[in-house]
């Protein structure tokens, strides 16, 4: 008897809307496996859970797994199915040597819902609404004054899949839009009236600079000190992407020193003394950027069809790598 192929759900937030899938997991040819203690996994267990798995749903609470060795070691894995759109932390080279395909979920519902957390974090560090709740919470009700954003400049870094939601969302406000984008869409940058400049003249430009981009290489630690002195006083630095984008020391200074108005961060800070904690100008949010319901189901759904199309013999629609299919692909 051929033994069904085997599927591990290690990622915790597709663990959350699991119970919404189980019917169409229960109807595929497969074996699968989504347990709890999989949302706090430890390195000393990771080998005899992996073993006999043919696909993953990552990312998983460990963030970089699978490890080079691990897809070495278990010759059975076949594909890793990511349920987010970025992959800068899985070593996908390790993967296309090892001839494992890399899936990946930039549905339209995972995109649309980072689009409104940018421009919840927009809003709520303009007009100060978190300090202000709190401060209601502990019974005063003093009046600060905040900014519009209605009629500003924002300058969005990466027309990507987010990045062009979170430009049409500014429409509605009658914002001024600039962009930084080495290959546009020129229809839609048409349509939506962009203006495409260089990085440095957005910054010294707009007043809200959002931030869209996959962390890599050269977008590691891109806005920095020096970057951060390009930006007006008055503007504030919105980052609903990566944290390792933003010099998080340099960020501090800046607005420590009121040398920028404010931030808005989908991340908080790597260290729990950061000067940016407390700070009434600054606000955070636990990377809740993909953490609504539409995103995650959407999400989840697209990591299982791409699984299951590997594990099938067909090509999925998102592939990370499809130089693995000029290699040799384990087989089933």
């Amino acid at each position: 008897m051929k033994t069904r192929p085997r599927i591990l759900i290690l990622n915790s937030t597709c663990l959350d809307v699991l119970e919404g899938h189980r019917a169409w997991l229960n109807a595929q040819d497969w074996e699968w496996v989504g347990e709890d203690r999989f949302r706090s996994l430890r390195l000393e267990e990771v080998d005899s859970i992996l073993d006999g798995a043919q696909a993953l749903i990552l990312p998983a609470s460990i963030r970089n797994l699978p490890l080079a060795e691990h897809m070495e070691r278990h010759r059975s894995l076949r594909v890793l199915s990511i349920a987010a759109s970025g992959y800068d932390w899985l070593d996908v080279a390790a993967a296309t040597r090892c001839g494992i395909v890399v899936t990946y979920a930039p549905v339209r519902e995972g995109a649309e819902v980072v689009a409104d957390l940018t421009w919840g974090l927009m809003l709520s560090v303009a007009r100060e609404i978190p300090r202000h709740h709190e401060q209601v919470c502990r019974g005063g009700y003093e009046r600060g004054i905040g900014v519009s954003v209605w009629g500003k400049t924002l300058g969005i870094i990466g027309l990507g899949n987010i990045g062009r939601r979170v430009a049409r969302r500014a429409s509605g406000f009658e914002m001024r839009v600039l962009a930084v984008e080495p290959r546009p869409d020129r229809v839609f940058v048409a349509e939506q009236g962009i203006e495409l400049v260089g990085l440095d003249e957005l910054l010294r430009r707009s007043d809200f600079v959002s931030l869209h981009v996959r962390l890599d290489g050269q977008t590691a630690g891109m806005i920095g000190a020096r970057e951060l002195e390009l930006m007006r006083p008055t503007a504030y630095l919105i980052n609903a992407a990566r944290i390792e984008l933003v010099d998080q020391e340099a960020l501090a200074e800046a607005i420590v020193n009121r040398r920028l108005a404010g931030a808005g961060l989908d991340d908080p800070p790597a260290r729990p003394d950061s000067p940016l904690i407390g700070l009434p100008n600054v606000v955070f949010t636990p990377h809740l950027g993909n953490r609504a319901i539409e995103g995650m189901h959407a999400v989840f759904q697209c990591a299982l069809e791409g699984a299951l199309a590997v594990l099938k013999g067909d090509r999925p629609g998102y592939v990370v790598n499809p130089e693995v299919y000029e290699g040799t692909l384990r087989g089933g």
